[in-house]
């Protein structure tokens, strides 16, 4: 009876340990499969974009810069948005002689 109790311990833990590599195998993949498509995605978008730097000028709102660099086809709120983020500025409100740097379509 002794023997018999101490290999079923044995099986339960062969199969726990299995049961452990399969689980990080599966949780490396995933891993892995998410950090490539997150560095994959941000090299195409160097590819389009490049920066521009705009000092505002007197009379210069977030919107009137968004409107005047912002790509065809693109919502202007969620450009103005996306420049807002990217710049940290949370209300919208701007001054002159700051620089906000705005991301402009390469041609």
């Amino acid at each position: 009876m002794k023997t018999s109790s101490k290999l079923r311990r044995l099986q339960r833990i062969r199969k726990l340990r299995r049961q452990r590599r399969v689980f990080f195998l599966v949780l490396t993949l995933v891993l892995t499969l998410m950090a490539s498509s997150v560095f994959s995605s941000s090299g195409n978008d160097n590819e389009k974009y490049i920066i521009v730097s705009v000092t505002v000028q007197p009379g210069d709102t977030l919107w009137s810069i968004a409107k005047e660099y912002k790509p065809d086809g693109k919502d202007l709120r969620e450009f103005v948005y996306e420049i807002a983020d990217n710049n940290g500025i949370d209300d919208c409100n701007i001054y002159c002689g700051q620089t906000i740097y705005v991301p402009v379509e390469a041609d």
